[in-house]
């Protein structure tokens, strides 16, 4: 069939596949085994209203300045009457308060579906974990002041974009369970205030700003194990593309993919020389549907992939288990087989490194191990499409990587 008659068909494609909030596991996500550029919709467990014990941690010269408590409560905001989200997404707003149950931060958040797989616990407890890409705007109340140098706020009414993912896990024997782990941050002025779009300047050249749940056992640290073998038969892309008026954004089914990933310099990208937060690396994508992504040799807007060492989690017995965490952003040439558009488009996402250990799912089924290292990502766009790097953003290309 061909896109064009897919793309009529998406009012009645958005009826037959509604949906559903689930509460077992072992679920297909509808995005597995269906032809190229075809259309579908995702099948995705929702997140809910959660409270936790959060960390805010402040990072100047690529070290860690300062490390503060907070109290994060993320909440499930309904879609606005008469719309229709896009696929696999979900609005929710992040609540961060400080001693003595004071607000701190608040603003609304994107999620952008990304993937889903089977996990087991220490415990032998069998979990289905939803992940989820994030971003939008955290406003600054008056009680948080202006925490370590957090220049910019002042300049864009206490707002500041951040970007990084959730990890939602279900437990598959007893409904209603659900765990979740979570990263948002606010990178330096290289990449967060990039010269060329809206909210660039000079605020803070050499910090940057985390916060990251849950706190119990999570351990702030530059230096963590990084990204980079060749060969992994677990990748996937896929995309989003707008419905006919009113305009919203389908899935395409996933891509099989194969990438290379060839780390190019440890060293701290957002400072002065010293500790080597941040990986830059050289990566290169092919889709079985003929799609290419690839950082260029000399990249417009970054060197090319860029990830920064958050932490790790340290606790074998609460979710995620041990688990390194890095933040990422790229610049890439993406060459879409199925529109025939080639653009330079940024990508904002996080890497895991283990963590308990994962099962891969194909159209519901578990098939086999997955690689313990994971990196997701998803592009930074306006709704008509263009590219953008300071502001909240839309996504139509998603990257699942593995090895």
């Amino acid at each position: 069939m061909s896109f064009s008659r897919l793309v009529l068909l998406l009012p009645f494609l958005l009826c037959a596949l509604a949906v559903p909030q689930h509460a077992q596991c072992n679920l297909a996500d509808n995005l597995d085994g269906g032809p190229c550029c075809g259309l579908t919709q995702a099948t995705v467990s929702h997140p809910t209203t959660f409270s936790q014990g959060a960390l805010q941690v402040c990072w100047q010269d690529c070290g860690a300045s300062q490390v503060s408590n907070l109290t994060a409560k993320w909440v499930l905001l309904a879609p606005p009457p008469g719309t229709t989200m896009p696929c696999g997404e979900f609005s929710m707003r992040l609540d961060l308060f400080g001693p003595g149950n004071v607000l701190f931060w608040r603003g609304p958040m994107r999620l952008q579906y990304a993937r889903t797989w089977i996990a087991g616990n220490t415990a032998g407890t069998v979990q289905q974990v939803w992940r989820f890409l994030v971003n939008g705007d955290l406003a600054a109340q008056p009680a948080a002041g202006t925490p370590c140098g957090f220049t910019c706020l002042a300049a864009f009414n206490r707002r500041a974009r951040f970007t990084g993912y959730i990890d939602l896990a279900e437990d598959c024997v007893v409904g209603g369970i659900r765990e979740y782990a979570w990263m948002v941050t606010h990178a330096c002025d290289a990449i967060d205030h990039h010269a060329g779009f809206p909210r660039a300047g000079v605020f803070h050249p050499n910090r940057s700003y985390t916060f990251v749940g849950p706190a119990a056992g999570f351990v702030p640290g530059p230096i963590q194990p990084t990204e980079g073998t060749p060969f992994s038969p677990f990748e996937s892309v896929r995309g989003r593309v707008p419905t006919p008026a009113p305009v919203t954004l389908v899935c395409t089914f996933e891509e099989q993919a194969v990438h290379s990933i060839f780390p190019q310099n440890q060293l701290c990208f957002c400072g002065a020389p010293g500790s080597n937060q941040f990986l830059v690396a050289d990566v290169r994508i092919q889709t079985a549907c003929g799609g290419t992504i690839a950082n260029p040799l000399v990249g417009p807007l970054l060197p090319g992939y860029v990830s920064m060492g958050i932490g790790a989690w340290t606790n074998p017995s609460v979710y995620p288990g041990v688990q390194e965490l890095r933040w990422n952003v790229a610049g890439y040439d993406y060459f879409d087989a199925c529109t025939g558009t080639n653009q330079h488009e940024v990508f904002f996402g996080v890497t895991t490194i283990g963590g308990y250990p994962a099962t891969q799912l194909v159209g519901g089924v578990p098939t086999g191990p997955l690689p313990p290292i994971f990196i997701d990502q998803a592009n930074s766009v306006r709704p008509n499409g263009t590219t953008t790097m300071n502001q909240p953003f839309n996504s139509r290309h998603i990257l699942n990587l593995n090895h």
